[in-house]
């Protein structure tokens, strides 16, 4: 079982070396003069609905209606 195994597995890298080494492969480089690139900040708007939406999927929230979120374990 093992020696099949094995013949398979050497077929199958033979084959995709072979496929592989059909592909014309071309590095490109990009230079940027920023090393952080954010986008531009705008102004900030009030979307409605988005509040009720959110809490509609929220996994728990409270009786005020503020979501419960649990602490990430990797926090002390």
């Amino acid at each position: 079982m093992e020696e099949k195994v094995r013949r398979e597995a050497e077929r199958v890298l033979k084959e995709l070396s072979e496929a592989l080494g059909e592909i014309d492969l071309e590095e490109t480089y990009y230079v940027v003069e920023e090393i952080n690139i954010t986008r531009a900040d705008g102004e900030p708007e009030l979307r409605e609905g988005l509040r009720r939406a959110a809490l509609e999927i929220a996994p728990k929230r409270d009786e005020e209606g503020y979501y419960i979120a649990e602490v990430g374990g990797w926090v002390a």
